[in-house]
C-alpha cells in the first residue's frame, strides 16, 4: 500500500552522512543528498507512517467481549456450596450503529492524506532551502576569488605607488594609502573565509552530514534563471501541497462533523451464551440485548465542537491560499527586479568599471591621473563586483521560493521515491 511518497523514515538511508576529503558537488546531486539524508525530512516522512497506523485502527471494530457469570453459590440450604449454582458462560458483541466507523475511517483517512501532503510540502521547502544555500556557498566561494583578486590588485597599486615616489614622482602620502588599501583588502578576505564556512555549514545541515570543510561548489553564476510567467506561478498554487492539504483539512472538518452526529446514536449491545445449572446438570442457551437511553447525552456538546471547527477549516484555507497567493505575488516581483538589477550589473556595470580601473592604472603609470583617481577606481570596481554578487543571492533567494510554490522539484522527489521503492521490492 505504500505511495511514491510515504516509504518508512528509516529505510531512505541510501548515502552515508559523511564526506571523505575534498569533493565537488553540484546543486543536482545536493538536491537529492538532502532528500536522502535530512533529519527533518524524515520525520516527516515517519508523520505519514504513523497517520497510516492511525487510519489502520481507525478501521477496525470494537472487540468482543467474553463473559463468565456464576449465580446462586456460597448460600443456605441447597444453594450452599455450590450445590445450586448457575453458571454462564458467554460473549457480546457492541453494534457501531450510525457510520461511527465509516466515518471514523473517513476522518483518519483525510489525516494521512494531509499527512501526505505536509511529507510533499516538506520536501520542496528543504529542496529550496537547499539549492539556495548551494548559491550561497557558490557566492561565497567567488567572493574569495574577488578578495584574492582585489588583495592583488591592492599589492599591484602598492608596487606602482612606491615606484612613483623612488622616482620622486608621488608623495609619501600616496604611500600609506597604498598600505591602508592593502590592509583593507587583507580584512576583507578574512570576513569573506568566514562568510564561506559559515555558508558550508548551513548546506551541510541539509544534507544531514556533520562536517562541510572539504565541499566545493560547482556551477556557472554567470548563467541567470529565466523569469517564469507570473500567471503560471499563480495557477500552479492550486495543485501546491500546501493548497491540497487545506482542501483535505476542510474535507476532514466535514467528515469530523459526521463522526459526531453518529456518536449521538446509542450502539446496542447483543449477547449470547451457555448457561449451566448444577442443581441438575442441565444447560441452556442464554441471549440478552442492550442500549443506553440517550435522554442526557446525546453528544450535542461533540456535534458543536465539530460545527465550530468545520468553519474554522474554511477559513484557515481561505487565509492560507491568500497568504499562498500574496507569497507568490512577492517572490515574482522579487525575481523579475532582481534578475533586471544583476543583468545590468553583468552586462554593464561590470565592464564599464573594468575599462575605467583599467584606463585609470595606465594613466596612472604615465602620469595622466593622481593616485585618487586609481584608488577611486580600483574601489569602484570591487564595490560593483560585491553588488553583483549580492545581487545575485536576491535573484536566487527568490527563485528558490518560487520553485517552492510551483513544484518545480516534484519530478525528483518521484523519482527518488520510486527508485527507494525498487529497491526495496528487489530486496
Amino acid at each position: 500500500m505504500k505511495k511514491l511518497l510515504y516509504t518508512s523514515a528509516l529505510a531512505v538511508l541510501l548515502w552515508q552522512p559523511t564526506l571523505a576529503g575534498a569533493e565537488t558537488l553540484d546543486k543536482q546531486a545536493a538536491l537529492q543528498r538532502a532528500l536522502q539524508n535530512n533529519p527533518t525530512y524524515k520525520a516527516a516522512l515517519a508523520n505519514i507512517d504513523a497517520a497510516d497506523g492511525s487510519r489502520l485502527q481507525a478501521s477496525l471494530p470494537p472487540n468482543p467481549d467474553a463473559v463468565f457469570e456464576i449465580e446462586n453459590f456460597a448460600g443456605e440450604d441447597e444453594n450452599e456450596g455450590f450445590d445450586g449454582a448457575e453458571l454462564t458462560l458467554g460473549i457480546e458483541q457492541t453494534i457501531e450503529m450510525g457510520g461511527k466507523r465509516s466515518n471514523r475511517t473517513k476522518v483518519a483517512d483525510f489525516s494521512f492524506q494531509i499527512s501526505k501532503e505536509q511529507a510533499k510540502a516538506q520536501a520542496l521547502s528543504l529542496l529550496a532551502e537547499t539549492e539556495y544555500a548551494f548559491i550561497r556557498v557558490a557566492v561565497a566561494q567567488e567572493r574569495m576569488a574577488l578578495a584574492d583578486k582585489r588583495l592583488d590588485l591592492a599589492d599591484k597599486t602598492h608596487s606602482i605607488v612606491k615606484k612613483r615616489i623612488g622616482a620622486a614622482k608621488a608623495a609619501d602620502i600616496q604611500h600609506t594609502k597604498a598600505d591602508i588599501e592593502r590592509a583593507a583588502a587583507e580584512v576583507e578576505k578574512r570576513k569573506t573565509q568566514k562568510e564561506l564556512v559559515t555558508a558550508q555549514n548551513d548546506l551541510a545541515r541539509l544534507l544531514g552530514v556533520m562536517d562541510a570543510s572539504g565541499l566545493d561548489i560547482e556551477t556557472d553564476l554567470g548563467a541567470l534563471p529565466d523569469l517564469i510567467e507570473k500567471q503560471a506561478l499563480l495557477d500552479a498554487l492550486k495543485n501546491a501541497p500546501q493548497s491540497q492539504a487545506q482542501e483535505f483539512a476542510k474535507m476532514q472538518a466535514r467528515s469530523s462533523l459526521d463522526l459526531a452526529r453518529s456518536q449521538g446514536v446509542p450502539d446496542p449491545t447483543f449477547g449470547l451464551g451457555v448457561r449451566r445449572f448444577n442443581e441438575n446438570d442441565s444447560t441452556a442457551l442464554v441471549a440478552s440485548l442492550s442500549f443506553p437511553i440517550p435522554v442526557f447525552n446525546r453528544n450535542q456538546g461533540g456535534i458543536a465542537e465539530a460545527k465550530a471547527n468545520m468553519i474554522k477549516a474554511d477559513a484557515q484555507s481561505y487565509a492560507a491560499g491568500l497568504s499562498l497567493r500574496q507569497s507568490a505575488i512577492q517572490a515574482w516581483e522579487s525575481l523579475a527586479s532582481s534578475l533586471e538589477e544583476t543583468s545590468r550589473y553583468q552586462n554593464e556595470i561590470i565592464p564599464s568599471a573594468r575599462k575605467a580601473y583599467s584606463q585609470a592604472d595606465d594613466g596612472y603609470g604615465r602620469g595622466a591621473f593622481t593616485f585618487l583617481d586609481l584608488l577611486d577606481a580600483q574601489r569602484t570596481l570591487y564595490e560593483v563586483q560585491e553588488a553583483r554578487l549580492d545581487s545575485l543571492l536576491s535573484v536566487y533567494e527568490a527563485k528558490a521560493q518560487t520553485d517552492f510554490l510551483m513544484g518545480t522539484h516534484k519530478p525528483l522527489i518521484e523519482k527518488l521515491s520510486q527508485a527507494h521503492m525498487k529497491g526495496q521490492t528487489n530486496e
